[in-house]
């Protein structure tokens, strides 16, 4: 009987074990907090670049800046490079895999190598030949984030570069790790919970993860789809016009939305975006 009942409660802590770590695995799962850190993880040719492109400006002391267009101003003006960055990367492999997909000739094996890498970095699965409707579900992915969007969103999250995830553990977006020690531990974090929030080496590591995640993350496919849209309509992509597919971003969900598109609104934020109507750069 005593085997029997100790059997009971072992599959129990089983099926407890189970559900509570279930989401942080799964990336249907809509909020941000059980998403980020399947995505977070800088690929070879990130950390490549990191090293061969060292950060030569420093980050201001945002909270030391006293007037709020001041400190605006820098927030603005020290994030914009980083994005523009991340995305003029992305739109090198987007132009490469766009001629790729133009050509009637079948893939030699260094552009199936380099595809096959590229389908790994963008958590889609690699596959011995690749069909043309292949490389249009990769391409779909291998696109720009506004930057009206990201500067929108880092100034929500990092409470304009003075929180202390991001004077600390250069966290500009809220990413959540759930390894012990991968970040910092929320002071508000509930007693049963073991995310920490990220830690980066910088911040640009921090833009380019962010970017990464919308890439990539399940969550956000509604997005790409949006900005696949745009494409082949040959629209603009702002990100007023993704910001509607954010909502799970947030628990705080429509609500959250309406917060970043006010601040894009606000602070006129599509002044910084450079519109790419098409893959060529």
């Amino acid at each position: 009987m005593e085997k029997k009942i100790l059997w009971a409660i072992s599959i129990i802590l089983i099926l407890i074990l189970w559900i509570k770590a279930g989401p942080f695995k799964d990336d249907t799962n809509g909020s941000e907090s059980s998403s980020n850190e399947l995505y977070s993880d800088a690929t070879e040719d990130e950390k490549k670049y990191y090293k061969s492109h060292p950060i030569k400006t420093p980050r201001p002391d945002f909270a030391a800046i006293a007037d709020i267009g001041e400190r605006k101003s820098a927030f603005f003006s020290y994030l914009t490079p980083f994005v523009n960055e991340k995305n003029n990367l992305i739109l090198k492999d987007r132009t490469r895999l766009t001629s790729l997909m133009d050509s009637n000739k079948a893939l030699s094996s260094k552009d199936k190598k380099w595809v096959s890498m590229l389908r790994k970095d963008y958590r889609l699965e690699q596959l011995e030949s690749y069909t043309k409707e292949d490389l249009s579900e990769l391409l779909d992915r291998l696109d720009i984030i506004p930057v009206s969007l990201v500067l929108a969103q880092a100034a929500n999250e990092s409470a304009w570069g003075m929180s202390r995830f991001a004077t600390e553990g250069n966290n500009f977006f809220g990413q959540w790790c759930f390894r012990k020690g991968c970040g910092l531990v929320p002071e508000s974090r509930d007693s049963d919970a073991d995310h920490e929030v990220r830690k980066f080496k910088d911040p640009r590591e921090s833009v380019f993860a962010y970017i990464d995640n919308l890439n990539t993350n399940n969550a956000y496919k509604e997005l790409r789809a949006t900005r696949s849209q745009l494409r082949t309509n040959n629209e603009e992509i702002t990100g007023l016009a993704l910001v509607g597919d954010l909502q799970r971003y947030s628990e705080r969900g429509q609500d959250y939305v309406e917060e970043i598109a006010g601040l894009i609104n606000y602070n006129k934020l599509w002044r910084f975006n450079r519109y790419q109507p098409s893959p060529e750069i």
